[in-house]
């Protein structure tokens, strides 16, 4: 019998051995196929070819998010056939609408939103102001995506036309907070949850204690969701010429305005002005070949993505001045982390190197984050406050979310900037430190034991945590509490009983913070630059996004398989398809345990904001 077995073993290790080969040698084939096509393609020095008159094809693919992923060269390639989710840069959007703007060869911008797959608030609202300004120069902008989700279409109304797909739709819901809360399924489990925390709305915890959300976190997500809609619906309505209130009632109005349309979404998204024409994708091709000509292919109309016209257009700098630009994106954790987290460690080591740098004469910290662990968080602020008694001023920069942790690490930079949408505050901090001796008691485990003294194996899980524990942990989260009130009143110079009554946890949109005192201004990544050279007092300067720098070789396969010239060469990747209802909810409960596992402070303390993520 075993004999038998090793005789199976062999065979699946030799199988799986020539899989793995073929895979190599088939990878390795495709790398030097598209070398030879590109290097053959180039005919200035490899940079991609502006033709006269060409549009910029903006087609952003993935989540648009502050700093991307060094994706794996064969995942590039492979494109909607990777299990990597494709990310794009909002600073490589903004970058390449601004230099378009000014650039004699780009007549005007065709925007491709099918691939995109969502963005925060003021992400979206800083693209569509750039697309709006870039029509200042007298160029036009044309949307022609098959159909549209609440995200994209905020860019497509700043267009001069929109087509979409006879078939395709608009799909516009306003913003929401739709939690999942699990004390049914810990109550069924007998888990016994204890909670820690300061302020009344500091709802992180939430899901683990209530089966609905409390009064108190209605109110301020309400608040502040009311100021994000509106900010939405007079971007569309000053864009499409409607009125901001119309939106908001022909959402209400659906099922008549369907029943108008025949049932056809197409129909009615022509019926109230949010779509110009329905078209295949044969016939918008066509009357973009009229408006830009042909390609010198013959093929289609006159192009260049945007991509290639990044690459095309980046010039070196011999500024000898630089500005550092920290990005703190996603929960905030100990250790080392890529850039989807903001790991602690490694963003104290890249302020280190750019404090430590004789050329740095600003650091900007762009926040994106809801926050996280307290230790981490305060180690990336002690950094932060390090650069500034070396002379070198902080701005901080809000992206879409600054909340809670994300708060914390900002809370003493000499300036903070964030965009009216920006959702801020959550000032507060909690601990969850659950118990399952019911559980395990219900399955005949009991534990039981001695120890040196009256809290020896306090802290186990296994065990019920008693009033003695749960007092020390109550007053640890308290004095955590006090400290995030003291940093906000001496960082904001705001006293601390004013901080007080705008804390206890409650989440503010930017326009709001700034009433309050919490911002200093409103403005986006641009103005954090400005006024880092100006506090910086330098004019010749360029810009260093710090991070971990990939290898040049798997740079240049990423941007090779990244162009246009490979798509066309491998075949385009078709369309991705939207998810069903069960695999959204299943994401859902995949991002849930996610954040879970991600909870390494070493106290348990936690400054997080996990209402803040709209829908």
């Amino acid at each position: 019998m075993a004999a038998i077995k090793s005789v199976f073993q062999w065979i699946l290790a030799t199988i799986t051995f020539i899989q793995k080969s073929i895979m190599t040698i088939a990878a390795l084939i495709l790398i030097f196929i598209a070398a030879a096509i590109y290097n053959a393609a180039q005919s200035d020095g490899g940079l991609p070819v502006i033709e006269e008159g060409a549009a910029l094809v903006l087609a952003p693919e993935g989540r648009i998010v502050e700093k991307t992923k060094t994706p794996n060269p064969i995942d590039a390639l492979m494109g909607n056939y990777s299990r990597e989710q494709a990310e794009t840069s909002v600073h490589d959007i903004l970058t390449v609408i601004k230099r378009a703007k000014t650039d004699d060869k780009i007549k005007g911008i065709v925007l491709l939103t099918d691939k995109m797959q969502g963005a925060g608030p003021s992400k979206l609202h800083a693209i569509a102001d750039a697309l709006k300004n870039f029509k200042e120069s007298g160029k036009s902008i044309y949307s022609v995506s098959s159909s549209y989700g609440q995200e994209d279409y905020l860019l497509a109304a700043q267009s001069d036309k929109i087509f979409m797909n006879p078939l395709g739709n608009v799909l516009i819901t306003g913003y929401g907070r739709y939690g999942m809360y699990y004390k049914g399924l810990l109550d069924k489990l007998k888990a016994n949850v204890n909670v820690f925390r300061v302020g009344t709305f500091k709802s992180a915890v939430e899901p683990f204690i209530r089966k609905d959300m409390s009064d108190a976190a209605k109110l301020a997500n309400h608040a502040y969701m009311d100021v994000l809609w509106s900010a939405y619906t007079s971007s569309v309505a000053s864009a499409r010429n409607l009125e901001s209130q119309q939106i908001t009632d022909n959402i209400n109005d659906t099922p008549n305005l369907m029943r108008a349309a025949d049932g056809k979404f197409s129909q009615m998204a022509v019926n109230i002005g949010l779509v110009d024409e329905l078209q295949a994708r044969y016939e918008w091709r066509k009357e973009m070949i009229e408006i830009f000509g042909r390609s010198e292919k013959n093929d289609s109309f006159k192009q260049i993505y945007f991509r290639d016209y990044l690459a095309a257009t980046n010039k070196p700098t011999n500024a000898k001045d630089h500005i550092a630009v920290i990005t703190a994106q996603g929960e905030i954790v100990m250790g080392e982390g890529d850039v989807d987290v903001a790991a602690a460690e490694t963003i104290v080591r890249q302020i280190f190197k750019a404090r430590t740098n004789d050329r740095t004469k600003a650091i900007i910290l762009r926040v994106d984050s809801p926050g996280g662990s307290a230790f981490a968080s305060e180690l990336i602020r002690q950094e932060l406050s390090a650069a500034q008694a070396d002379g070198i001023p902080v701005i901080a920069s809000f992206g879409s979310l600054a909340a809670s942790g994300g708060y914390w690490i900002s809370a003493t930079a000499d300036e903070i900037i964030a965009a009216p949408t920006t959702i801020t505050g959550s000032i507060g901090i909690f601990g969850v430190f659950p118990t399952f001796e019911k559980t395990l008691a219900e399955v005949g485990i009991n534990t039981d034991g001695v120890g040196t003294t009256k809290f020896a194996g306090a802290i186990n899980p296994a065990r019920e945590l008693d009033a003695e524990s749960k007092d020390i942990i109550q007053q640890s989260i308290e004095a955590g509490y006090r400290e995030f009130l003291s940093l906000v009143s001496n960082g904001r110079n705001l006293p601390i009983d004013e901080v007080a009554k705008i804390a206890e946890g409650r989440v503010w949109a930017g326009t709001t913070a700034l009433e309050l005192g919490l911002v200093d201004k409103l403005g986006g990544f641009d103005d954090a630059v400005t006024a880092a050279a100006s506090r910086g007092e330098t004019e010749d300067y360029r810009l260093v996004f710090y991070g971990e720098e990939p290898d040049k070789m798997t740079i240049f396969l990423n941007q090779l398989f990244n162009s246009s010239l490979a798509k066309s060469a491998f075949g385009e990747a078709s369309m991705i398809a939207p998810s069903s209802p069960f695999m959204k909810l299943a994401r859902r409960l995949q991002a849930d345990a996610d954040f879970l596992t991600r909870l390494n402070d070493p106290s348990g303390q936690y400054l997080i904001c996990m209402e803040c993520q709209v829908q």
